[in-house]
């Protein structure tokens, strides 16, 4: 298992009815790109307006909690 940061973008209408856009980094344990690109999507399930952005390796050796 590898550490993989995807950068995701959200659209949405803020109170003046304008379009939003935000930009969020997540850490993804996968195997693959496509392995946490597709772990990204079922965690953002039902979001319409969320897209996936960026997928790159990172240079983790272990995450410490």
């Amino acid at each position: 298992m590898e550490y993989w940061q995807i950068k995701t973008q959200n659209e949405f209408e803020n109170e003046r009815g304008r379009i939003q856009k935000t930009t969020e980094l997540y850490l993804v344990v996968a195997v693959s790109a496509t392995d946490a690109e597709a772990k990204m999507y079922k965690h953002n399930e039902g979001m319409s307006n969320f897209r996936v952005v960026e997928v790159k390796k990172t240079k983790f050796l272990e995450v410490i909690s």
